[in-house]
Order: structure tokens, then sequence, then C-alpha cells
């Protein structure tokens, strides 16, 4: 979804009915601190590697690294 020439996370509440959304982080580089919104669980981590559409971060426990959409991904 684009709003004014800017790509958005859309969001709704299925409780309450309230929509919102947010920017798709556009400037994510390395060792940028970020929280990963998941369909099973919500990770927090350093930036490993930045692609296009995609960023790299460690996994629960920092074990494993994860490749995630950038538009899961929201700068700290």
């Amino acid at each position: 979804m684009t709003v004014e020439g800017r790509e958005v996370v859309g969001y709704l509440c299925e409780q309450c009915a309230h929509a919102w959304n947010r920017p798709v982080e556009g400037d994510l580089e390395v060792y940028d601190i970020v929280r990963v919104d998941l369909p099973s669980t919500t990770l927090y981590g350093t930036v490993w590697q930045v692609e296009e559409d995609r960023a790299q971060v460690p996994g629960s426990g920092g074990q494993w690294l994860l490749w995630a959409e950038r538009w899961r991904l929201i700068l700290y």
C-alpha cells in the first residue's frame, strides 16, 4: 500500500475494528536495532545485512540468522 508516495503497512484490530498504518523503513543500515513482527513471534536485534526488500537479523536466542521482509521491520 502507498500513502503520499511512501510505502506503508496497514493494520486492523480485529477486536475494536481500529485501523492504522505505519511507513515501511526505507533507510535501514547494518547495525541498526529493529523489531521484527512475525506471525508466530516478535524478534528484537541488530541488522546484519540489508537488501532492497529484506534484511537479515538474529533469530530467537541469536544462534541463527533470519531474512525478514522489510515491511516486517520497525527501526528503533
